[in-house]
């Protein structure tokens, strides 16, 4: 098992969900199918990193070029990035080991599922979720992320005052997130746009983000805070 991909949970489908737990950068995990009613969870973030930073979570890093950069200019924080392509998953895990990367995590798996379940823990200071895919064919477009209430779970773990930064150049799909985050009493919306920037003041953005500005297509940005 790559060094940086952490086996907190695996899952590649929400109906049968397979559960593996394990400490960090371990190859020996203890494996669980069971029904989530029945099962305490015992995951923490200090279980994951070895401290109590910020921890900041990437829904669908990609390649990785916003999350490496931003950590390696934020060492004061944690970053988690759940990635749904495996291939991807374990190519950044690599990265991570090859440049020793003590405040990045990766796992594969479905954020939809995840989200749901007592295995994911609390207390996420920021999500990042840049670019998510609009799955244009309508029969994929069950694939979507925000269906039903993903909104409402992704709220509910966020700390007080925690913020979800959006960004998407598929206008539709764009205003159909903000409605449903604006529909979750709990988050209150801000006007945001690309703010991180590296100790140099150059901005750490996607490759997708980073494309779009050169091509000087829109790009549509939106935060929401946990208030």
């Amino acid at each position: 098992m790559p060094h940086g991909l952490f086996p907190l949970a695996e899952f590649r489908y929400c109906r049968s969900p397979y559960f593996t737990v394990a400490t960090q950068y371990t190859e020996h995990a203890v494996s669980i199918n069971t029904s989530l009613t029945s099962y305490v969870s015992a995951v923490s973030w200090r279980d994951i990193f070895g401290n109590d930073h910020p921890v900041e979570v990437e829904i669908g890093p990609g390649k990785g070029s916003f999350l490496f950069a931003y950590a390696q200019n934020t060492p004061g924080r944690n970053f988690y990035a759940v990635e749904i392509n495996k291939r991807r998953a374990f190519r950044l895990a690599h990265r991570i080991e090859r440049d020793h990367l003590s405040n990045v995590c990766v796992i594969h798996g479905d954020m939809r599922c995840l989200i749901r379940t007592p295995l994911w823990p609390g207390g996420v200071s920021v999500y990042h979720l840049y670019f998510p895919d609009p799955w244009w064919k309508r029969r994929h477009q069950q694939r979507r992320l925000f269906h039903e209430d993903f909104a409402g779970a992704l709220a509910q773990t966020l700390l007080l005052g925690g913020k979800i930064l959006l960004a998407s150049d598929v206008h539709e799909y764009f205003v159909q997130i903000v409605r449903q985050f604006s529909a979750v009493s709990e988050l209150q919306q801000f006007p945001w746009e690309r703010d991180q920037v590296t100790k140099k003041g150059t901005p750490i953005l996607t490759d997708f983000e980073r494309k779009f500005r050169e091509r000087g297509q829109p790009v549509y940005y939106a935060g929401f805070q946990k208030v």
